[in-house]
């Protein structure tokens, strides 16, 4: 009998094909069928009447199913980690094994089954079969939708990216926009504009939503859509013919809070004469010098201080990834997309805190090292607690790190500093981010800057 073509004949004449030979390897797609038919096979069996009357021999027939359900697992996990799965058989015992690097070092994940080292690595189990239902409603979509959100994603060599709290914000944003929509009860091959408006309309009829809430309920849906076609469900998406214009809108705040340098001013001056400074507030005195994200300074290493030149360079950033259904702040060594690493110079003030905060963390690899562990930089939550603290003290309104952001940008604008290098200094792909955060600022032009245009 030909082994690459039936796994077993036996009397009771159950002939299950599989396939392992290397030249003709299956896709998953294959591999999941060929699983489900040998489970459906083994189920069958199992609670047949000749599974009672057959002794060794049904277990022999059991086992040897079960062997070949366990090999098309492998070659399904190797298929989606484009790496070997190593087995290693102890007595009594057998582990899965597969080798990869995280953050640039080596390390194994192992476990007592394919599908234990699958969700290991993956974060949930092995999915046969597509997930979905040709009838699948717009909630079930967008739930096969979070799901591959949260999932880590593995590259070619066995690199893990962890998904960012991008994923979290999807999921409260269709919580909050669509959930309880009567339209994620309908099959999703069944919905047209029309319907798409109609829900529109139940969503602003109170003019609840300013029109970047609305724009923000407008992409979570149109990605679902976009994901049903990636699972074949549909071929167009209803979603993109939907204008924001039509919607009834909240205005907008007129303002956002912002640094000024009244504010600035007032904070310098009471944290520069504490008796005795900390990491804590070095870091807001340099905070109030800069106009870069929280995530990047607060991401500088000693490498990136050049105290002859007064530059810092911002290479990389901190951000919030999902690891084991957790967010945990890690370095991404890496800045956002379509960003490029900058070298930038800094005031003589801030160069002076630098030097102060080398005294506290010189010997360490980050420049706002904290000091509960010494392993990564000062916390985002507890810097803006701290920062409200002191706002409290001095008399001003609560800040956070991004209103500083905010004002440096928007006291750029007002001096009549060249947009170019205000949006390279922030690090901004193109100048329309630079103007968002400036469209509050109602500055007007300066006597001098008027007199230069009218003489």
């Amino acid at each position: 009998m030909n082994q690459d073509n039936k796994i077993f004949s036996t009397s009771l004449t159950m002939v299950v094909p599989t396939n392992h030979n290397p030249k003709h390897p299956l896709n998953n797609d294959e591999i999941c069928d060929r699983i489900i038919y040998l489970q459906r096979k083994k189920a069958e069996f199992l609670f047949s009447a000749e599974y009672d009357n057959l002794t060794s021999i049904a277990d022999a027939v059991v086992r040897e199913l079960e062997d070949k359900i366990e090999k098309l697992k492998i070659q399904y996990l190797e298929n989606e980690l484009g790496k070997k799965v190593a087995i290693i058989k102890k007595q009594n015992k057998k582990l899965f094994r597969v080798a990869f690097t995280i953050d640039g070092k080596h390390s194994q994940i192992a476990a007592t089954s394919v599908d234990r080292l699958y969700e290991k690595i993956f974060g949930h189990p092995i999915q046969l079969g597509t997930g979905y239902k040709p009838d699948s409603t717009l909630q079930e979509v967008y739930d096969l939708y979070s799901k591959s959100n949260h999932t880590p994603i593995v590259d070619n060599e066995g690199n893990i990216t962890y998904p960012t709290s991008t994923a979290l914000r999807k999921d409260q944003a269709w919580r909050k926009y669509w959930e309880k929509d009567i339209i994620v009860t309908m099959p999703i091959k069944s919905i047209v504009v029309g319907d798409i408006i109609d829900a529109f309309k139940r969503l602003t009829a109170s003019r609840r939503y300013t029109a970047r809430q609305i724009s923000q309920a407008k992409s979570v849906l149109k990605q679902t859509f976009d994901h049903a076609i990636w699972l074949k469900l549909i071929e167009t998406n209803p979603v993109v013919a939907m204008p924001n214009t039509s919607c009834p809108k909240r205005a907008a705040s007129s303002t956002k809070k912002a640094t000024n340098a009244e504010t600035r001013e007032k904070l310098e001056n009471y944290l520069s004469h504490l008796p005795k400074q900390t990491v804590y507030t070095l870091a807001i005195r340099f905070w109030l010098n800069i106009m870069q994200r929280s995530g990047e300074w607060r991401a500088l290493t000693w490498e990136d201080v050049n105290f002859e030149k007064g530059t810092i360079i911002v290479r990389h950033s901190l951000t919030h990834r999902e690891i084991d259904g957790k967010l945990v702040t890690i370095d991404d060594e890496h800045l956002k997309a379509d960003e490029v690493i900058r070298e930038i110079e800094i005031t003589e003030k801030a160069i002076s805190i630098l030097k102060e905060l080398y005294l506290f963390n010189g010997q360490k690899h980050y420049v706002f090292n904290s000091s509960r562990d010494g392993k990564l930089p000062i916390a985002a939550n507890r810097l803006n607690e701290k920062i409200k603290e002191y706002c409290k003290i001095v008399g001003i309104e609560p800040l956070s790190t991004h209103c500083q952001r905010r004002g440096a940008i928007q006291d750029a604008y007002t001096a009549g500093m060249p947009e170019d290098q205000i949006r390279a200094t922030a690090g901004h792909s193109d100048s329309t981010m630079t103007r968002y955060y400036n469209r509050n600022n109602n500055s007007t032009l300066s006597k001098e800057l008027q007199t230069k245009i009218f003489g």
